[in-house]
């Protein structure tokens, strides 16, 4: 198997952090043969940035001025020519053999329409990393085919856990695809989304009987949000989100927002893996907090649905 791989990364007034995602790409065991940047309508120094590591990595830029992420991955996905298409955020760091592991995954998998990867949060012991952290491992107990016992829920956030496993869903920081399954279903991101276009996507794939396949190998790291208001209103999007995918797929989504009992268990377990127990009490406020504003975001989407049908 041949494979020409493309990495696309879309980007918006996130200079900083695009140079960290670049020089990690730099670093990979494997380059890439394109990496495909789609510029949605940034007003930083972000081409400047783009353009420094022309030398460096076979870059090509991208302009899309539509505003959204949907519109800049489905042209992102219109420029490919590879046929792996690796996504990553720009706010996220690859692991230097992330394009390597990739590439074996669908070796190993070549069945598989998607390989998802791990994505870890960074500041690793930040407060708000602990508590998306925690949201993997209930995301992945909800969405893998195959039920995970307490005894694998341990090891999640270890380096012991290689749990290779179906899942219902993907999630665009980490992920890769087989360009000719895209082009033959015709699968694209739903421009009616404004957040949570890979859930909606990964409902188009498993709709038309393609498999999805977690591979923890293939790891990233992820910038969290940094201070309490950028946390609750990505926590209120989720809230919006939750609504517009419950809607669209006729699914009953208020109880998303809701912590049950495997909330609490995972922050007990990344607490004690992490010696973060202390910070539990300040983790149950945030997480009230979360939920809270989660709930709002659902109801306001609600509403907007509403209206919009009138």
């Amino acid at each position: 198997m041949t494979e020409k791989i493309s990495v696309v990364i879309v980007t918006r007034n996130r200079e900083k952090l695009l140079t960290d995602c670049l020089e990690s790409i730099i670093k990979q065991t494997r380059l890439p043969d394109e990496v495909i940047i789609v510029d949605n309508a940034s007003t930083d120094n972000a081409k400047e940035v783009i353009f420094s590591f022309k030398k460096r990595l076979p870059i090509k830029y991208i302009e899309e001025k539509q505003v959204g992420i949907p519109y800049a991955r489905n042209r992102g996905i219109k420029e490919t020519s590879g046929t792996l298409l690796l996504m990553l955020d720009d706010d996220c760091v690859a692991d230097r053999f992330w394009v390597e592991r990739m590439v074996n995954a669908h070796r190993k998998y070549p069945k598989a329409w998607v390989i998802q990867g791990r994505t870890y949060s960074l500041p690793k012991n930040g407060i708000y990393s602990i508590l998306v952290e925690s949201d993997r491992l209930l995301w992945l107990l909800s969405y893998a085919k195959k039920g995970l016992p307490v005894k694998k829920m341990r090891n999640f956030f270890s380096k012991d856990f290689r749990d290779e496993t179906a899942i219902f869903t993907c999630d665009t920081k980490n992920l890769s695809f087989k360009t000719s399954y895209l082009r033959k279903h015709k699968l694209s991101f739903d421009t009616e989304f404004y957040r949570g276009e890979d859930t909606d996507l990964g409902k188009q794939i498993l709709q038309k009987n393609g498999l999805i396949i977690f591979y923890p190998h293939a790891t990233v790291g992820h910038h969290e949000r940094s201070s309490l208001r950028e946390f609750l209103e990505q926590r209120w999007n989720t809230g919006r989100t939750n609504a517009r995918i419950g809607n669209k797929w006729k699914l009953s989504s208020f109880a998303s927002n809701i912590p049950r009992l495997k909330t609490l268990l995972s922050l007990l377990l990344l607490g004690r893996h992490l010696n973060q127990l202390h910070k539990l009490p300040i983790l149950l406020i945030l997480i009230f907090l979360d939920r809270i504003y989660r709930i709002n975001g659902w109801f306001y989407e609600k509403i907007i649905i509403f209206f919009a049908k009138q």
